[in-house]
């Protein structure tokens, strides 16, 4: 055999594993992060369509930047369609929860030498109790854990995706990122 037709011969294979390795990789992250890994490729797409638009070479920190910002997408769109079709009786429930754990917080107040030595220490408890106590804070408080969630679980599911959707190019295109 020519030194061609090895380098074709492992290309092929090479190809074939890739593709495997792929979807095997898109399928594992799916489950992980909640679907959020299969918008990556998307991500990917639109991105290579814009560098073409412009005459660009599609570079890997933006393919990656775009296959995060569209899992993060992906995971607010669920996330918002999710709390669209929740029945009330379940936001109700979450609502006497989240008023029981409030109830029930344990106050631990500064000790007494604590207060004499840093006065403001006991004024900052007040304060503290009335911020616990508000239901603003805990819409706030659940609105910032549920955007670091989506950040997180994007980020992991983008570059899960990332790398299955480059697997994937170069298996069926042959171009290697």
């Amino acid at each position: 055999m020519t030194e061609i037709e090895q380098s074709q011969g492992s290309n092929v294979v090479l190809r074939i594993v890739s593709g495997f390795g792929g979807v095997v990789i898109l399928l594992i992250s799916a489950l992980v992060t909640f679907g959020a890994s299969l918008a990556a490729p998307i991500g990917v797409f639109v991105a290579l369509r814009r560098a073409r638009r412009r005459e660009r070479p599609l570079t890997r920190m933006v393919s990656w930047l775009s296959a995060v910002f569209a899992s993060i997408i992906m995971l607010v769109l669920g996330l918002l369609v999710l709390a669209a079709f929740l029945p009330a009786t379940a936001w109700q429930e979450m609502k006497k929860g989240a008023t029981e754990a409030q109830v029930a917080q344990d106050t631990v107040r500064s000790p007494a030498w604590m207060t004499k030595v840093f006065p403001r220490t006991a004024q900052s408890d007040s304060v503290a109790n009335k911020l616990a106590n508000s239901s603003g804070a805990l819409v706030v408080g659940m609105v910032l854990g549920v955007v670091f969630m989506c950040v997180v679980f994007g980020a992991i599911g983008g570059s899960m995706g990332w790398v299955a959707t480059v697997l994937l190019r170069y298996a069926i295109w042959g171009v290697r990122t």
